[in-house]
């Protein structure tokens, strides 16, 4: 959605108007949008220094949000990102005019496609100031194109209460669009004529401090109970007369009751759930007899592969990281697709979806298993099939883990996952780190809430993002990502000043872009190493040591776990650094890969 409002105040202000006059109405335009958006539920913001958001910073400070200062606009804006995914709630991010602004694109595409909710608030100089070779000036209009899910060109301010109430009301549309069905970014362009404020004591007097902030609104429904419960019926028409389905739940931050629904289900339908490890069905006290996590490696084996066919699938959420599952699906031509999805998306690289319903998962999923419990006959055979693979492919994980020599690459997650705290936050990088995380984590009876930025899947912006959902969540996060990761976001590590975010951030280091080695283009050697496996040599400890940030080098298992576990718990940030070798790990993966082959075709 997009919106355009022409200039509405007096170019250059006017004959009959003043210098005061100009700083007053700005202080109040910008303090209205402020309090709409507080009013709406907005409970942070993020702020880049910069002079023509003057208008804008100060009153978000003044309405009482908390706010962040962030000297890099990239990082602040995926700051705000992790925010905005732990807290469920729009987050605000302010930047002046120019390149500032362009700096939100990353988080913004980010946002739009992982659906997190975030306001763009961008300064700009007024019309008259444009295309004229002024400073800091470029095409603010439609920066983030159709990456926003709406944008508005919100004008100069003008006097008067109607003038107040349309910005206001923007700031209300903005924070309610936001949040969706489908949450993601919104993109408001505020132009500011100078002087951008008035004295300070005029400035105290229209936009006093407030200490307190206004209840947040209730959260909504959501969802039409008749019209869910309506589609869960069309679905089980579906459905009904398959009994040889997967229930697929890839990556996304369910609803509470997600698990129970789940599980539920399975028990109805006897389908096995394929759950993507940033679903977060593998951790938690609910029943996790039928759902799997080693796919990624039983599904490896043509044998299985070919032999266990589906005649229906369900997916919730977005489609799984395992590439073996996609080659799964992909060879079996005959079975029936179905999604879920709250925003009635069509998220399907596979295009093989005959159908999505617009729904609420948990709800739908709940609904789904009334309506087929009466004449459902689960078909025992097709689950226990699933059941033997997976044991057959966690046993040969555990016999390599156990003859690893070191700390290889597939060592990390088991072993981190033990260092968590009941309710403990996990935020993944992209790359080799969230493939890992999928196929070596074991499931755990403890709860784990899983984030990453699987959106546009970027390894740019993660550090920021796990540090502002530790902000949201105000306890440590434990954040893991590969070396380029890490580099690529290193201004990151800035927000740690303020206090408020704590992270414990281990890095995965190979020296380069791991993932790369496991590609066909490895194969040429020549070209290879340079542009592809990116060698960097920096040294992780000098970086931690320029923000001031405790750092440790870890060798086994058992020190990584162990030093993660006291991080956690102490509450102060640190760095764990794991050394690997390319091509050791490539190495590492492949015999896992043909172990867990060969356990799953014997155990047949």
């Amino acid at each position: 959605m997009h919106s355009t409002t022409p200039d509405a105040g007096p170019r250059h202000g006017g004959a009959a108007d003043t210098g005061a006059e100009t700083g007053l109405r700005n202080a109040r335009w910008a303090g209205a949008f402020a309090l709409a958006i507080v009013t709406a539920g907005v409970r942070d913001a993020v702020i880049a220094p910069g002079s023509r958001s003057a208008p804008l910073a100060v009153a978000l400070e003044r309405s009482g949000l908390r706010i962040h200062v962030a000297i890099d606009e990239r990082a602040g804006a995926f700051f705000a990102l992790g925010l905005a995914k732990a807290s469920r709630r729009p987050v605000a991010v302010v930047t002046t005019s120019g390149t500032a602004a362009s700096n939100l694109h990353p988080a913004a595409l980010e946002a739009f496609h992982g659906r997190a909710p975030l306001l763009l608030l961008t300064a700009d100089r007024p019309p008259e100031l444009r295309d004229t070779g002024a400073p800091q000036t470029i095409d603010q209009i439609e920066l983030f194109g159709t990456g926003v899910r709406w944008f508005c060109e919100v004008g100069v301010p003008s006097p008067g209460d109607e003038a107040l109430r349309y910005v206001a009301s923007l700031g209300t549309r903005a924070a309610h669009v936001a949040g969706g069905p489908p949450a993601g970014p919104v993109h408001l362009n505020f132009a500011f004529r100078e002087p951008l404020l008035p004295d300070p004591e005029s400035l105290a007097r229209e936009l006093p401090r407030r200490d307190a902030l206004p209840p947040r609104p209730a959260e909504p429904e959501g969802h039409d109970r008749g019209q869910t419960a309506s589609a869960a019926r069309r679905a089980a028409q579906v459905l009904r007369a398959r009994r040889r389905g997967l229930i697929v739940c890839g990556p996304d931050d369910y609803e509470s009751g997600f698990a129970e629904a789940i599980v539920r289900l399975a028990k109805v339908t006897g389908y096995p759930v394929l759950a993507d490890p940033l679903s977060s069905l593998r951790y938690g006290p609910h029943d996790r007899a039928s759902i799997f996590g080693a796919y990624d490696l039983f599904l490896r084996s043509t044998r299985f592969a070919a032999r266990e066919e589906p005649e229906a699938v369900l997916q919730f959420g977005a489609p799984l990281t395992s590439k073996a599952y996609h080659l799964y699906a992909a060879r079996h031509a005959n079975d029936v697709r179905l999604a879920v999805d709250a925003a009635g998306a069509w998220r399907d690289p596979s295009r093989r979806l005959s159908e999505v319903f617009a729904a609420p998962s948990a709800p739908f999923a709940a609904a789904l298993a009334e309506a087929l419990r009466p004449e459902a006959e689960p078909l025992a055979s097709w689950n226990a099939g699933f059941a033997r693979a997976e044991r057959a492919a966690r046993s040969a994980l555990e016999r390599h883990l156990a003859g690893a020599p070191g700390l290889g690459e597939e060592s990390v997650f088991p072993a981190l996952l033990d260092a968590l705290p009941e309710d403990g936050m996990l935020y993944v990088g992209n790359s080799m780190v969230v493939r890992d995380l999928d196929s070596t984590a074991p499931g755990r009876s403890e709860r784990v809430r899983v984030l990453a930025n699987r959106g546009v899947n970027g390894i740019d912006g993660v550090v920021s993002s796990a540090l502002g959902a530790s902000a949201a969540a105000e306890e440590p996060v434990l954040a893991v990502v590969g070396d380029l990761s890490f580099h690529h976001n290193l201004t990151g590590l800035a927000a740690l000043r303020e206090g408020r975010a704590r992270i414990t951030l281990v890095v995965v280091n190979n020296d380069g872009g791991g993932i790369f080695s496991f590609l066909p283009l490895a194969e040429h050697d020549e070209s290879f190493e340079r542009l592809f496996g990116t060698p960097h040599g920096l040294d992780v400890a000098r970086a931690a040591a320029l923000y001031d940030v405790a750092y440790a080098r870890v060798a086994t298992p058992e020190d990584l776990r162990d030093r993660a576990a006291a991080s956690l718990r102490g509450g102060a940030s640190t760095i764990l650094e794991v050394r690997t070798d390319r091509a050791a790990n490539r190495a590492a993966h492949r015999a896992l890969s043909r172990a867990a082959i060969r356990a799953v075709e014997e155990e047949a």
